[in-house]
């Protein structure tokens, strides 16, 4: 429980909040959030644990515990680049590891969209589906601190 707590206040609550004022001053803006998890037992899905499959180091396991799935990792890979190319992390069918369209909505106000980056089902969702922040709880507290 303290753990949620920590990652809502630390984490996904700040995450949220960017994602909306960026929207809110006009810019676009491609919010994800990462579910996959580590095998090591207290890591989960923590902070920063997509790097060694962003930067191509499946070797680097001490968060991972494990290698995650190589065509998820080129998928994200390519998504990364795709963003610093065209400011737009989509990726076609030609460019993408697996020959999969994967269209990346921008965060909006109205429908809250985020890619879910999990291991064997990337796709968009809206934030509220995947309950990323407790907006009764944790929320508020982005109006006392930054990120």
């Amino acid at each position: 429980m303290y753990s949620r707590l920590l990652g809502q206040r630390m984490f996904n609550a700040p995450l949220v909040r960017l994602s909306e004022n960026q929207t809110m001053a006009g810019g676009r803006v491609y919010t994800y959030y990462f579910t996959v998890e580590s095998s090591v037992p207290i890591m989960k899905s923590g902070h920063s644990i997509e790097l060694s499959s962003v930067c191509n180091h499946p070797e680097m396991t001490g968060d991972t515990g494990r290698v995650f799935d190589q065509t998820f990792a080129k998928t994200m890979r390519s998504m990364w680049v795709q963003f610093a190319k065209t400011g737009n992390p989509s990726l076609d069918a030609t460019v993408s590891p697996d020959g999969k369209v994967r269209k990346w909505p921008p965060y909006d106000l109205k429908d809250r969209m985020v890619m879910v980056l999990d291991e064997f089902n990337i796709h968009p969702e809206k934030e509220a589906a995947q309950k990323i922040v407790d907006r009764d709880r944790t929320y508020f507290l982005t109006k006392y601190y930054g990120i």
